[in-house]
């Protein structure tokens, strides 16, 4: 099995399987507070001018293209859903997602960002990967999913 993490910058991220060494843990970008993680494995910075200086993965080596190729097309508008995609590429069985934070607050471009990742986790689900979100970070990217006080889903 082939397991990866991929944090975001919400503090759920501290919550991530870091004590499991057969997880692979990701990370994007810079984070104010990395210096408290636990662990990653990986750092992906892939934006064309990069923040984090000595990233694992940057323009320049990621396989933009091969991402493109397993969703044939140019379907990208966050660096969540190229990493979920990197993974699928990795054959990945599982793909954890902590620390995520997609609100849908009517800015037309986080308005994209979200829905890029949930097709994405939707992806991975109808290729048969398992996808596991933080609790925490559900109502950020499922929030019609979030019942309204005194309904209960099991009834």
């Amino acid at each position: 099995m082939k397991e990866y993490c991929i944090l975001g910058k919400l503090e759920s991220k501290y919550l991530a399987p870091y004590d499991n060494t057969d997880i692979t843990i990701i990370s994007m970008n810079s984070h104010y507070d990395e210096y408290l993680l636990p662990r990653v494995d990986l750092w992906f910075d892939i934006h064309e001018i990069p923040t984090r200086e000595k990233a694992d993965y940057t323009k320049d080596n990621f396989p933009f293209e091969e991402c493109e190729k397993l969703v044939k097309g140019k379907r990208f508008v966050t660096t969540t859903a190229y990493l979920i995609a990197w993974c699928i590429l990795q054959g990945a069985t599982k793909i954890y997602l902590y620390g995520m934070r997609f609100t849908d607050d009517g800015n037309p471009r986080r308005q994209r960002e979200l829905h890029n990742v949930r097709e994405m986790i939707f992806f991975c689900m109808g290729r048969g990967i398992e996808v596991e979100i933080c609790e925490e970070d559900i109502p950020y990217l499922f929030p019609e999913h979030i019942p309204e006080i005194g309904m209960d889903f099991d009834a």
